[in-house]
């Protein structure tokens, strides 16, 4: 027996400090609002292609996340998604993404590398800082 899951709720594994990685189902398609937030020891992780979108603070003060794959399926970043990820050092935008919402990379102390694709039409306040 097999649970299809597509969508797993807000702040699901909110402050699990001690999450070092995890493995997606490949049918998931969207992280929600808050999913991995305060989960201080995840250092990477590669979300699946079936995913649009990264909601608002999904992965705020992530402090050890270091790298992230996004797929070319993701189309918006939320507001604050990655912020104050201070060990991610670099990022890649695919093609396929349209938004990218306020503060979304803000407090990324050590993002040095950021390759914004020409498919962007908006770029929230304060996305960068």
């Amino acid at each position: 027996m097999y649970i299809v899951i597509n969508k797993i709720e807000s702040s699901c594994f909110f402050g699990c400090t001690s999450l070092t990685n995890i493995t997606f189902p490949e049918n998931m398609n969207e992280i929600s609002t808050g999913f991995f937030n305060i989960c201080s020891a995840l250092t990477n992780i590669t979300i699946p292609s079936s995913v649009t979108k990264i909601s608002d603070y999904a992965f705020q003060d992530c402090f050890l996340l270091t790298q992230i794959t996004l797929p070319l399926s993701v189309k918006k970043i939320g507001s604050n998604a990655f912020y104050k990820c201070i060990a991610l050092a670099q990022i890649t935008i695919p093609d396929s993404v349209t938004e990218i919402g306020m503060y979304a990379f803000g407090y990324c102390v050590l993002l040095n590398n950021v390759d914004i694709p020409n498919s962007i039409t908006a770029i929230d306040e304060g996305t960068f800082c």
